[in-house]
This record gives structure tokens, sequence and C-alpha cells, in this order.
């Protein structure tokens, strides 16, 4: 791993411009990057889902490559958003066959980090992924939202200082919560980013990522940083909204199979099939998903 560590880092400090501004913004991802790659260790360690070599090795270079796209996104659209720029993941997977990082990899590994790397930003996965592939795809999106918790318990609790790009060009209006993002917290369903407006919508949504975590030790890790305490607190809308969010999160984070931890690997919502496409073409339409 050592050498793709050093391939990582050799390209994403090629985006270094030496403007101390967008210079630390390429940092934080660098090292949100190895901090996935710590917890998705962490997964592939203790998951039986993921004990089989070529899966553990896909897992950790899925996390090491995952957020490469992000690096060419902050260069020409000087945002993290998506939605006003380009598809991060599918310009990630485009990224690493072009960078050829993964020549040397079998090819069962090459094709499940490519795969994992495009669909792990995705509102819902492809309705055709299962087999091998999925505990790969699930394990990186778990680990990607373990870290991405506890930057946004900084970013967005009480008295934290607004930073507009990893906010993500949100608004800051107090109190102010959308309709979309409250019906899904009272459906247990994951929110779409594409409903937010707001800084309260964005800690709502966040409770709502507990509905699709797969591994109990993703859930144990959440409970252990005590992020929600900071997003939670952070929230300035009504108080009985603020009850229901923190209900969400004491009950997905305390309940079986996470308080056991039994390291059950979670297999509700949709499925994953091997037919998936993660034989991507070398031009990738990168244009927002929604």
């Amino acid at each position: 791993m050592e050498k793709h560590r050093s391939a990582f880092l050799e390209y994403a400090r090629s985006f270094f411009s030496g403007d101390p501004e967008k210079d630390r913004y390429m940092q934080l991802k660098v090292d949100h990057t190895f901090r996935v790659c710590s917890h998705a260790d962490t997964l592939a360690a203790e998951e039986g889902e993921l004990h089989a070599p070529a899966l553990g090795r896909a897992v950790s270079l899925a996390a090491l490559y995952h957020d490469v796209g992000r690096f060419e996104q902050l260069k020409r659209w000087n945002t993290f958003s998506d939605a006003l720029s380009c598809n991060h993941g599918l310009l990630g997977a485009g990224i690493i066959k072009k960078q050829g990082f993964l020549d040397e990899e079998d090819r069962e590994v090459r094709q499940f980090v490519i795969a994992a790397v495009a669909v792990h930003n995705r509102f819902s996965l492809p309705a055709a992924l299962r087999g091998d592939l999925f505990p790969v795809v699930a394990a990186l999106r778990d680990a990607d939202k373990v870290d991405i918790l506890r930057i946004m318990a900084g970013q967005l609790g009480p008295g934290s200082a607004a930073d507009n790009t990893m906010l993500l060009h949100l608004e800051d209006a107090p109190g102010v919560c959308s309709p979309a993002i409250l019906k899904a917290l009272r459906e247990k369903r994951m929110a779409r980013y594409m409903d937010m407006r707001t800084f309260d919508d964005f800690r709502l949504l966040l409770c709502t990522w507990l509905f699709e975590l797969r591994f109990a030790a993703s859930v144990r890790a959440i409970r252990e940083n005590g992020c929600f305490n900071g997003i939670l607190d952070g929230f300035t809308g009504a108080p009985e909204v603020k009850a229901e969010a923190a209900a969400v999160v004491k009950s997905r984070l305390l309940a079986p199979p996470y308080a056991a931890n039994t390291g059950k690997f979670l297999r509700t919502g949709r499925v994953l099939t091997k037919e998936c496409c993660y034989i991507f073409p070398h031009s990738i339409d990168v244009k927002a998903s929604k």
C-alpha cells in the first residue's frame, strides 16, 4: 500500500498552488482521505464480509482513491458541491484509469475499486449491484460518512465559523428547515443533498445518514466520537424538531445489533449486482448527479 499512498500524495500535491486558501482545502481532502483509509482498514479487519484478501485490498484502495476527483473539482470549479460542478465520484474513476494508479493490481481488485469510487457519492446505489462488490461499496460509503460526520460536527456546532466551501454554499438561516428534509427524517430514510437550503437542513440530513450505515463498527465509531453532540447542539430550529432528530440518532446508535457490537453486516436497502457496469469508458460523463 505504501506505493499507492506515495502515488496518491504525489498526485494530490500537484494541485497545491501556493495560494493558502485553496491549499488549505486541498490539504483537508488529503487528511480526510487518510482518516477514511483508517476506518476502512478497521472494517476490512473486523467484518467477516471483507475477509477475503481481494475484498480487503479493494476496500483499502477504494478508500485511498475515493476522493481523487476532488482536487480537479476544486481547481476547476472552486467548490466541493457536485451540484455546482460535476460528479466527483465519476470524475475520480476516470482519473484513476487515466493515471494508471491500479495498473499493477489484479483485474478483480481494479474493477471493484473503480466501481466503488464511481458510485460512492451517489444518493442511491445502482439497482443491480450485488455479490462481492456490495460489501466493498458499502464499506467505502460507511468509512466516508464516519469522517464527514466528524468534520461537520466542527463546522455545524454552536458558535462555529461558517465555511462557505465546506458547507456547500448553503444559507445561514437560523430556524429554517426544508419540508423535504423533515419528511425524509420522519419517514426514516436518507435525505437528498439537492433538497438542502440551510445549515439546519444539513444538520438534519446528516442525521438521516444513520439510516444507511451498513456495518456495526461504523455505528460504534460514530457513537464513540460523539459527533452528533456538536451537530445537534448547533441546531437552531424548533425544539420539537431537534427532539425528533435526537431520537433518531439515539435509536440508530444504540439499537441492536449496533449496541451489542455483533459485527453483523446489514443488507438492508437496495441490492447491488456483479453485473453493474464497473468497467468505465475513458470518456466519463461527470455531470452532476441528481
